[in-house]
């Protein structure tokens, strides 16, 4: 059963989302709710709300419960910074594409947390192909889905007219775990890019096999790889890692303030050595691990 703190922490949230996408309507729209069940949970009447409804508009909105604190002075969270805040001030369409774990979500996260603007967008992909693509990005926007038949065609071109109709505010899309799309929905991005280019910013979000499966359409000269590989530079963004004072600074912000555990900790992730630019450096790339490394010795201080 949910508490009220936790309730609280989606209504949170729920603001953040709905002034970001400009009305409660909207919001009531992308979370595939009535808009009364947004307005009663922003005026804490929650007697009637189920823990389900609770659950489903918190998945929608991308909140989730966690004790787990993000340092924002790591290599890698400003490194998302300044690729996100570059694409969003240039209307850039840019790729970032790098291992599972890496922090690529926390930072995006960190990035719209501190932009508010109902003029930012962001989805989490499924393996959806087009069609379910440009209708889970049109709820996404606060767009309602036609009723009655449309082709794909017709529903991408009111997707992309919403975007047109917006060119003035020059909207920020960001697709995370855009690996997950099929091919013809990637696709898609290239007539968005038609429309938007210079109007919109566009970052896809993904692991290696983002990267992977572009670059090797491209090879094999499969149909749209080229050209999906063109709109976006052609150049992927890489992460670099935690560094061992990075490793310090998640350590910090999560309780551990002891030097020597804070080196155990990075000793316990199997750091690997990396080529920065020129130096060689030790670093961890997996930041899932970093976090159970960090919580086990948590549990270790309590009960000693």
């Amino acid at each position: 059963m949910l508490t009220n703190i936790q309730k609280k922490e989606i209504v949170t949230t729920i603001l953040q989302e709905k002034n970001r996408i400009g009305s409660a309507n909207k919001l009531a729209t992308k979370c595939a709710v009535s808009s009364a069940i947004i307005s009663q949970m922003l005026n804490s009447n929650w007697q009637l709300i189920s823990d389900d409804m609770w659950m489903k508009v918190s998945s929608k909105i991308g909140h989730k419960f966690t004790n787990w604190n993000i340092a924002t002075n790591t290599t890698n969270y400003k490194t998302m910074q300044k690729v996100l805040n570059d694409a969003q001030k240039e209307c850039m369409f840019i790729p970032i594409s790098y291992r599972a774990g890496s922090g690529k979500s926390e930072g995006l996260k960190g990035f719209l947390k501190n932009n508010s603007s109902e003029f930012l967008y962001h989805m989490t992909c499924r393996e959806w192909a087009k069609r379910e693509f440009i209708e889970n990005l049109m709820l996404c926007v606060g767009m309602e889905i036609p009723r009655g038949y449309y082709s794909i065609d017709k529903l991408g071109q009111k997707l992309i007219d919403f975007f047109i109709d917006r060119k003035s505010h020059k909207p920020f899309l960001a697709l995370d775990q855009a690996n997950s799309l099929k091919p013809s929905a990637l696709k898609f991005l290239i007539h968005l890019y038609n429309a938007m280019s210079d109007a919109m910013s566009v970052v896809i979000i993904g692991t290696e096999a983002l990267e992977k499966e572009i670059k090797r359409g491209v090879q094999y000269n499969k149909a749209g790889y080229d050209e999906i590989d063109s709109r976006f530079g052609r150049n992927y963004i890489h992460l670099i890692g935690a560094t061992r004072q990075d490793i310090s600074k998640i350590c910090e912000v999560n309780g551990i303030a002891n030097k020597k555990l804070q080196k155990n900790v990075f000793t316990a992730c199997n750091p690997t050595v990396k080529k920065v630019g020129n130096q060689m450096l030790k670093v961890v790339e997996d930041m899932r691990r970093v976090k159970r490394v960090i919580k086990r010795e948590l549990l270790m201080l309590k009960a000693s």
